[in-house]
């Protein structure tokens, strides 16, 4: 996979997972009962998941490994 394509793959996972936190923060004031739904209990994970999966991904094709960069 290219690093493009998976900078892109993270940027998305970091969007849908902030939209699916305000969402579900909106419906637990407005709409309780629509948070009992299978996948909307699943789905986060699920973003997660691949937000941090291209997250590795990333910080090892840059070479930003643990412990040799200060920030990371």
């Amino acid at each position: 996979m290219s690093y493009a394509l998976l900078k892109l793959t993270h940027i998305a996972a970091v969007i849908v997972s902030f939209s699916l936190f305000v969402m579900r923060g909106l419906w637990m004031m407005y709409a309780p009962q629509k948070l009992q739904g299978r996948a909307i209990k699943i789905v986060p994970h699920v973003i997660d998941t691949i937000l941090l999966a291209s997250a590795i991904a990333l910080a090892a094709m840059s070479g930003q490994y643990p412990f040799a960069q200060n920030w990371l």
